[in-house]
This record gives structure tokens, C-alpha cells and sequence, in this order.
């Protein structure tokens, strides 16, 4: 099939990179802006069905109204149509003269379906077409030669371009296309003109459409990717995909390319898609096996990947080859592959034979392959620099190979690596011994060449617990200006405390500061390094830089003004707000004037907040009853209140269980980030101690706490939190409720008032139940249970929401769910059981989440029949019917006449003998029917009739479930009867559904006069 010419209809814009989908028009249109003529597109006819379709008259045009147009000098175009007039008359003589061999050979296709084409051979035997009993060619058709106007134009661009009139050759370029889009030549000048002129993107462009032209051309594609990889690193991410594609097709072409399939397999590995990667690098091993340096490729992918086994295998394989191969030669395999063989290894932490393949690999890459019995020693002593320890071993023989093939022989990365794993596999004095060779270079010059090789053992001995060792290799990259950095100078400092030398640590993390200002880990070591001192105020000094730099960045919320009066005398004074400390000024009337200004828009500020609050009241009233004008006046005032109050760090530390002291306390730093806790632990250590060492600092007694904030109670702006989340939960905004629920329950305020934290979550329940987010209310029921434990009703509340949750259960009775309900049983039944016992039957002490006024854990003293039902119901809604069981009997057990419990015993024997593992269904349906009647029994004698009507209905429904309808129609009566004495009184009955299940009996069973009489009496509104 031929490519795609010009699309004439389509003129859409190009993005910035190209497509590499785009056919020839979509590049032309964004090029020129002009749309393309068709006349010469080879997609206009099909070379297999010419009889159907008369392309002569189509390509040959109206010329006696182009003759119109014509002057007699546009001698071309004249030629032009003679040209095409002669090629006319050849094609109708020729059709005239094969048709009727054509129609004597075979039939032709039937109307109306036109040959069949594909890709692929033919079969044999089989002849497509009219007469063609050739084989289809795989492939695009060649392109045909270009006429003579075509090569007239062409020649034109050439002599422009080489005269470097690049717009003239441009413009011939563009009516060339215009004319014959598939013209190659026309689009590979275009390219260089582009290239020429400095617009890689078009040049890429031009490319792309040329090779498309010609896709057999491998090198074409190759170099449309370098084309697209050139680009600067801030664009290359937008070309990998153009370069993707023209990989591709390369591939396409020639599926063994093994260039492109590398360069495909690289692209995919700077990406970070490992796994394509690896395929890629796995086949072009397979086009050229033992290739090392895809093996490098594949082993760096493998290890990014987290899977080195598969490299390590392949490498393994190859180094047998070339073993086997290049004997008593230069193998092609050298020590940067041996590198990185031992490198996976490592990876794996295979250390032994890491150590074992490194020294059997170098013994051979020195042509010491026969001293096999050096791999019987468990040192290294074949790899020393003299004999002194290898005479001991009674196989060597001095002089048999010359001593550089021993210990001098290997390179210094490999001896460190030797050394680094010895280190790990614990024996010490031989990694020392290697070390030593490379210490040797710290008093030379070279040390910038192996400094990567002196931070790596560092590390390596310092993490050993090796410090003083460590210190050795620390200090040499120190000594040089531009090989120090910071967490070299505090893993340096570290080793220095160990080793006693404590003025040397000081001066390393002062040292890891100035070079890194915003070194978080000196401070924190320096922190400890005073607080071990005694020296509080300078402990205390970095601990709070530490903090600060872990501190988020805050978040400056933006507030619209609007104009409203003012409500309250209390809020006219500016209270003073946490801000951005600004640096301090020389110059004092510089000073005043910023103090001023800021005064004056706290005023500003202040007053309408004022506004906005009158807004709510005065709206709150309409806002209730459902005004939605007054809805939304109402919201946008309060995200103004709510959001001034967000923005009040006070509010929200970085420890929630620091009590709230006031605005006027002494306000630490730490108290603005999350830390880890042994920070956290210290910096209250050293302020409590500063704390006692000052008298005078400021600190606002418990009795002088604010319970407002800007004249409002506490209370009042956690009313204006949970209003506005339930707004808008109710306008749809839900994730935006969560987030005004989760802002007050991170509230210092509210957080330490268990009052306000019950109401914050029930009010969290509602936005969840109102967005009918199952996730969030099983979520947020978790509250209840936690701090409620053991209670009975947060059982019940946590059943109830997922109740009236509209979604399926798949949270409710979810792994994480199951899990979390069957550690309440284990904390239960581990308070129940006697010390002698719960050492052999729990593994683990309970979890006793739920405390008193003082703190302790509040620890039951009897079972809880709602958990032990509610986490049966959790297994009997994940069809676990045989494991819900054991808990309802537990209930059953504690409460043997409660209704609900006997019914879902009854209901989970009726389901289980249901389900096809089940062994003995008649014994299984008698034991639930027997406790269905239980329950019936018990329910039946109730004096509300809207009970007694569920008894009936669920013993209909039971029987109902197990195919007995003759029995079930007779307890579906009886709730249509007992409907019947009840009158109206009834504001909740099953009438309708035991009605509807009676006719559905009826009608099954072909009784439909009697399905009539119910419908109509029961279920006509």
C-alpha cells in the first residue's frame, strides 16, 4: 500500500513536536499553511482494481478551461498536457488489448465487493485480481519517477539552495508538494533548508515524512533520532517520543538492526522503563550474543530494576565464552566488565562469591590461569605486592609468572572492591591490607582521581563502626578545598566524637554549615554535641534552625474583600497575626514606617473579617432553610473567616499534644514542623531547661488562657468549620469538606477538647454519608471505635453508617476492616483471660486504644455481644458464612433469646447450605431453620405488629430462598393479614414486598388470575 498523501480537508494546527504519525499533508499545512493538490497522490486509485475506477479521467483535468488561462510563452505547461494526452492513449490501448485475456482467465470479484487486500504472502495457488497470479510484493509500491515538471522544479530548489537563497528554494519546495506530496527529494531538501536555517523542530518534521517516503531506509530513521536527540536538555523530553517512533520503524525495516534496537532499549532505560529496557537489551543479545557492551547496558538496567539475577547469568555465559575462546590471547573482556559483573554480585549481596569470581576472573585476565589452587586459599595472599605470605603456600612456585601478573596486576578499583567486601563479610584484616594500598595515595597528588574510591571505604568503615580506620580516609579528601563536602565533614565530625576528639567534631559540622547552609543534620548533631555540654542557649539555638528547616513552606491563603459593616467592638482592635519576619533595619524611621503600615492593614484586614461575619449572621437563618442565593453569601464569608483562622500558626503546631497557653507565650520554632520524635524529645528537653534556668521568660499562666480568637469564642468558629463543610458536602465540593473537617481536627484548639473531636468527626460521617463515600465513613467510624472502645453504641454506629452508605460493601467488610475488627476481639479476649493463659494463647498483648481522665487505657471487664455480631456480620458479608458462625454462637452464647442473633445463624446455615462446597445440606438447612424459628418464635409474640410482620416475612423469605414456595406463600398471608387488622395504623410495613413476591409465585407457576387478584388488591397505588 502506498503511504498517505495529503489529507485536503485537513488543516489543524501542528503542535511543537512532530507526530510521528503525521501523514505528508498535516507537515506541509503546518509548514506552508496552504492545502495541497491530490492530483498526483498515488492513494487516489488502486493499481489492483483499475477497471472500477477510470483514473485517467481524473488525472488528466479539464485543459480546454485551463487553456484559457494559459499565455502561448507557458510553453512547459503545454508540454506538460501533450505529455499526459500520449500517456493516455498508451494506457486505453493496452487495457484494450489484455481485457480479454483478463476475462477469459477468471472471474473477477462479485459486485459490489471489491478485492481483497492485506499484508502477507498469498496463498498458493490463488489468484487475488484480475489476471495477477504473482505473489503481492511485502511492502509499499516504488515510488514512480518524478515527471518532468517535477524534476524542472527540483532543479530550481537545488541551484537556490546552493546559492544560499534559502526562502526561494523554499517557496519551489512548497509547490512541489503541493503538486506530488510523496516527491522524496522535495522533503530531504526541504529538511536541509531548515537545518540550514536553524528550526531543528520543522527539520525534524521534514525528515520524518521523507523517510516515511522510503521506510525500507534504516540509516534514514537513524538519522531522524539523532535529528530529535539533539535537541538541548530542557527539550529533549518532547522529542523522545518522535525519536520512539522513528526507532521503530527502523526496527520495521530491519528487524536485525542491532543499532536501533539498542539505541530503542537506551532510550526506554533513560526513561526509567527498566522492564522495556531489558527486553530490548535481551534481544540484541540475541542478534549478537556476548556483546559486552550490551551487556554493560543490560546489567545497569537489571540493577535499576532491582533484578540482577538475570545480568549476572548472561555474564556469567559470556565469560565462559570468552574463557574458552581467548585462552592465550587479549580477550575482548576487560576489568570494567569484570567491574560490573562483580558489581552484581554485590547487588545481590553475594559477597563471597563476589570475592570468589573477582579473584578466579583477574587470575585469568592475567594469564595465570593454571594456578588453579589458589581458589583452595581463604585470604588474599595471592594478591599482595610481594612474596612474603605467598611462599607459604606449597603449590606456588616463585618465579613461574612475573610479578606484575600478582598483586601489582589489579587495577586499584578492583583491590578496593576486594577490600570493601571482606569488610562486609567480616574479615577485617584482609580488607584492611587492601585498603593500605590505596591510603598510600593520600599524601600524593592523585588523590582528586581517587576520591570517589576514599569516600566509599569512609563510608564503609565508619558504618562498620571502624571510626578511627574511617578517619584515615575522611581526612585526605578534606585537605583538598574542592573535594570537601558537607555530609562527609558530619559523617567525619561523627567519627571524631567516637573516637573522643570532640573540638574536631565542632569545628566538622561548623564546617558541613558553611559549606552547606541549609544542612539540616550538622544542626542537629551540633544540638546534641552542646546539649552534652551543658551549653542550653547554643543547643537551644540550633535545635530551632533544625526545626526551621523542616518547617513547610506556609501557605498563603488569598481572601477577596468586600464591604460590609461592622458587628462587634471587640474585633476593632488588630490582633496581632503570625507574619513573614522581615530583616531588621539601621535605620529607625525606616523602622516605625513598616510599623505603621503594617498597623494599617491588620486595621484593614480586621474590619472585614468584621464584615464577612455579619454576612453569616445574617444569612445564617436562610442559609438553613435551604435559600441558596443566601447559601452561597453565606459560604463565601465564612471560607474568609475560616481561612484567617487557618492561617494562624498558633493553632497548628507541630505537636498536637502540646496544649494550647495562649498568643502571647513564648513562641518556639519547633512548634511550626513535624519532626521525627527524638527531636522533637530534645528541643522540649532543653526548653524546659531554659525554661528553669529563666524566671523571667514569658509564659501565659492556665488561668489567663483565650478561649476566643479576634473576640470569638472557640466554640463559635468550630460551629463555622462544620457549617461550612456540610455546605459543601451539600454543593458537591467533597473533597474540599474533608479537607475544612481534617483543618479543624488538626486545630490545637479543638484537638485537645474531646467534645469538639466527637463533634468534628460525626460532622466528617455526614459530608462522607451525604457524598455516599463508604471509604471515608469506615475511615472516619475508626474514630469511634478507637476512642470509644468497648463501647456498645460505637459498634452500632459503625454498622449504621455503612447502612446508610448508598454504595457497595466493599470497604465495609475489606481485608483492612476485618483485620482492624478482629484486633478489638483479640484485646477483648485478651483482658478476659488469665495470666497463666495469655502468654500461651496470644502472641501479642492486646491493643487498648480507649483511656480515662488520667490517662490510663480503659480496659474491658466483659464481651461485647454488638463487636462479636458486628464482626460476624463483616464474614457474612464477604460469604464467609462457615467462619461467621464461630462469632454469632460466641453472641449466641451471651445472649441465646435476642432475635437478631438466632436470625443470622439461621440465615448463614440457609446460605451456606446453598453454596456447592457445602456436605450435608439436609442437616445443614435443619440447623437454620431451627434457629429461624427460634427467632420466630421470639418475634412473633411482640406486640408491635410491624415486628411480628418481619417474622413472617423472613420465614417466608427463608423458605422462599430454598424453593419451598408452598410453604412460603402461607407466611406471606399472614403479613398481608396482619396488614389487614392494622388498618392505616401502620407508618412502616412489608405489604408491598411480601404482595409482590406472592404474584411473582402465582405467575411462575402459571396461576396468573390469582397473581391478578394480589397485584391489583396490594400493589396498585
Amino acid at each position: 500500500m502506498h503511504r498517505q498523501g495529503l489529507q485536503a480537508k485537513q488543516s489543524h494546527a501542528q503542535s511543537m513536536y512532530p507526530d510521528p504519525e503525521a501523514s505528508a499533508a498535516q507537515v506541509y499545512s503546518s509548514v506552508t499553511g496552504e492545502q495541497p493538490n491530490n492530483s498526483y497522490d498515488a492513494t487516489t486509485y488502486d493499481r489492483e482494481d483499475t477497471a472500477d475506477h477510470d483514473f485517467l479521467r481524473d488525472t488528466g483535468g479539464n485543459f480546454e478551461q485551463d487553456e484559457q488561462d494559459l499565455s502561448d510563452a507557458d510553453s512547459d505547461y503545454l508540454d506538460l498536457q501533450n505529455d499526459i494526452a500520449k500517456f493516455k492513449d498508451s494506457v486505453l490501448k493496452f487495457r484494450a488489448t489484455q481485457r480479454g485475456q483478463d476475462d477469459a482467465s477468471q472471474e473477477g470479484p462479485a459486485e459490489g465487493h471489491p478485492p481483497r487486500r492485506g499484508r502477507g504472502r498469498r496463498g498458493r495457488g490463488v489468484n487475488r485480481g484480475r489476471g495477477n497470479i504473482r505473489g503481492t510484493i511485502r511492502g509499499p509500491n516504488k515510488a514512480a519517477e518524478p515527471t518532468g515538471d517535477i524534476k524542472l522544479r527540483l532543479s530550481m530548489a537545488y541551484a537556490a539552495f546552493m546559492n544560499q537563497k534559502y526562502e526561494e528554494a523554499r517557496d519551489v519546495l512548497e509547490e512541489i508538494i503541493r503538486i506530488n506530496a510523496e516527491t522524496h527529494e522535495a522533503w530531504m531538501l526541504l529538511a536541509s533548508i531548515f537545518k540550514e536555517l536553524g528550526d531543528t523542530d520543522n527539520t525534524l518534521k521534514a525528515m520524518i515524512i521523507a523517510s516515511s517516503l522510503r521506510p525500507k531506509d534504516v540509516s534514514a530513521w537513524l538519522h531522524c533520532v539523532d535529528i530529535a536527540l539533539e535537541k538541548s536538555i530542557e527539550d529533549r523530553a518532547g522529542y523522545v517520543r518522535s525519536a520512539h517512533h522513528c526507532y521503530s520503524s527502523a526496527i520495521r525495516a530491519n528487524p536485525k538492526s542491532i543499532e536501533a534496537r539498542m539505541g530503542k532499549a537506551s532510550l526506554h532505560l533513560e526513561e526509567g522503563n527498566t522492564g522495556r529496557a531489558m527486553s530490548g537489551f535481551e534481544m540484541v543479545l540475541k542478534l549478537s550474543p556476548h556483546n559486552l557492551e550490551v551487556l554493560r547496558r543490560l546489567a545497569e538496567a537489571c540493577i535499576e530494576h532491582g533484578t540482577p539475577e538475570k545480568a549476572k547469568t548472561l555474564y556469567q555465559e559470556s565469560i565462559k565464552y570468552y574463557r574458552e575462546r581467548f585462552n592465550n590471547v587479549d580477550p575482548p573482556f576487560g576489568w570494567s566488565d569484570l567491574n560490573v559483573y562483580v558489581e552484581l554480585l554485590a547487588c545481590s549481596e553475594q559477597y563471597h562469591d563476589a570475592i570468589r569470581e573477582l579473584k578466579d576472573t583477574s587470575r585469568w585476565l592475567l594469564g595465570r590461569e593454571t594456578e588453579k589452587f589458589w581458589s583452595q586459599t581463604d585470604d588474599d595472599r595471592e594478591w599482595d605486592s610481594d612474596d612474603v605470605r605467598r611462599i607459604s603456600c606449597a603449590d606456588y612456585v616463585v618465579g613461574a609468572f612475573h610479578l606484575s601478573t600478582y598483586g601489582p596486576g589489579m587495577p586499584l578499583e578492583l583491590r578496593v572492591k576486594l577490600g570493601l567486601y571482606r569488610l562486609y563479610v567480616g574479615h577485617v584484616e584482609e580488607a584492611m591490607i587492601h585498603f593500605q594500598y590505596l591510603k598510600a595515595f593520600s599524601e600524593t597528588d592523585t588523590i582528586p582521581d581517587y576520591a570517589d574510591l576514599f569516600r566509599e571505604v569512609a563510608d564503609a568503615l565508619n558504618q562498620a563502626a571502624f571510626h578511627k580506620q574511617a578517619l584515615d580516609f575522611y581526612e585526605p579528601i578534606q585537605k583538598v578545598p574542592e573535594l570537601a563536602v558537607a555530609s562527609a565533614c558530619v559523617a567525619m565530625g561523627s567519627c571524631y566524637l567516637r573516637v573522643g576528639i570532640p573540638e574536631k567534631a565542632e569545628a566538622c559540622f561548623k564546617n558541613a554549615i558553611q559549606l552547606e547552609a541549609d544542612n539540616f543534620e550538622a544542626r542537629v548533631q551540633l544540638a546534641k554535641f552542646y546539649e552534652g555540654l551543658n551549653q542550653q542557649e547554643r543547643a537551644f539555638e540550633y535545635v530551632n534552625e533544625a526545626i526551621s528547616l523542616k518547617r513547610p513552606p506556609p501557605i498563603r491563603l488569598h481572601r477577596q474583600q468586600t464591604d460590609v459593616d461592622d458587628i462587634s467592638s471587640s474585633l476593632e482592635q488588630p490582633t496581632k497575626m503570625p507574619r513573614k519576619p522581615r530583616q531588621r533595619s539601621h535605620l529607625k524611621g525606616h523602622k516605625r514606617s513598616r510599623s505603621a503600615e503594617w498597623k494599617t492593614e491588620e486595621a484593614y484586614r480586621s474590619e472585614n473579617l468584621q464584615r464577612h461575619y455579619t454576612t453569616m449572621v445574617v444569612e445564617h437563618d436562610k442559609m438553613k432553610s435551604g435559600d441558596e442565593s443566601s447559601s452561597r453569601s453565606w459560604m463565601m464569608s465564612a471560607s474568609h473567616l475560616i481561612d484567617d483562622f487557618r492561617g494562624c500558626k498558633t493553632f497548628y503546631p507541630w505537636d498536637k499534644y502540646v496544649h494550647f497557653m495562649g498568643y502571647s507565650g513564648s513562641d518556639l520554632v519547633q512548634a511550626q514542623a513535624t519532626l521525627d520524635t527524638d527531636l522533637a524529645a530534645m528541643a522540649n528537653r532543653i526548653s524546659q531547661s531554659l525554661g528553669a534556668e529563666h524566671p523571667d521568660s514569658s509564659k501565659v499562666p492556665a488561668t489567663g488562657i483565650p478561649t476566643d480568637y479576634r473576640g470569638m469564642p472557640f466554640s463559635t468558629w468550630l460551629d463555622i468549620f462544620l457549617e461550612y463543610a456540610v455546605c459543601l458536602a451539600r454543593s458537591g465540593s467533597f473533597r474540599e469538606s474533608y479537607e475544612i473537617c481534617e483543618a479543624a481536627k488538626d486545630a490545637i484548639v479543638f484537638y485537645q477538647s474531646r467534645e469538639d473531636m466527637f463533634l468534628i468527626h460525626v460532622c466528617w460521617c455526614t459530608c462522607a454519608l451525604i457524598a455516599s463515600d463508604e471509604e471515608t465513613c469506615v475511615t472516619v467510624a475508626r474514630f469511634f471505635m478507637k476512642d470509644y472502645q468497648f463501647t456498645t453504641d460505637s459498634y452500632r454506629m459503625f454498622g449504621a453508617l455503612n447502612r446508610l452508605c448508598q454504595s457497595p460493601t466493599s470497604w465495609y467488610n475489606s481485608g483492612p476492616t476485618q483485620k482492624y475488627m478482629l484486633r478489638q476481639i483479640k484485646a477483648m479476649d485478651f483482658s478476659l483471660t488469665d495470666r497463666s493463659n495469655q502468654g500461651k494463647y496470644f502472641a501479642e498483648k492486646g491493643s487498648y486504644s480507649a483511656q480515662d481522665q488520667h490517662g490510663q487505657a480503659i480496659v474491658n471487664v466483659d464481651m461485647d455481644v454488638s463487636l462479636l455480631m458486628l464482626y460476624g456480620f463483616i464474614l457474612y458479608s464477604g460469604t464467609s458464612y462457615a467462619y461467621a458462625l464461630n462469632y454469632f454462637y460466641r453472641a449466641y452464647a451471651l445472649d441465646s433469646s435476642s432475635s437478631i442473633v438466632n436470625l443470622s445463624i439461621g440465615l448463614a446455615y440457609l446460605h451456606l447450605s446453598l453454596k456447592r462446597q457445602a456436605d450435608n445440606r439436609q442437616h445443614i438447612i435443619s440447623q437454620g431453620l431451627l434457629f429461624m424459628f427460634r427467632y420466630y418464635n421470639n418475634r412473633k409474640q411482640s406486640e408491635r405488629i410491624l415486628e411480628r410482620q418481619e417474622a413472617h416475612y423472613n420465614i417466608a423469605r427463608a423458605y422462599h430462598m430454598l424453593g419451598l414456595t408452598n410453604l412460603a406463600i402461607s407466611y406471606y398471608i399472614f403479613v398481608l393479614s396482619e396488614a389487614d387488622q392494622a388498618g392505616s395504623m401502620l407508618e412502616e410495613n412489608m405489604t408491598t414486598d411480601a404482595a409482590y413476591n406472592i404474584q411473582s409465585i402465582y405467575a411462575a407457576t402459571g396461576n396468573y388470575p390469582l397473581a391478578r387478584a394480589v397485584a391489583e388488591k396490594w400493589l396498585v397505588l
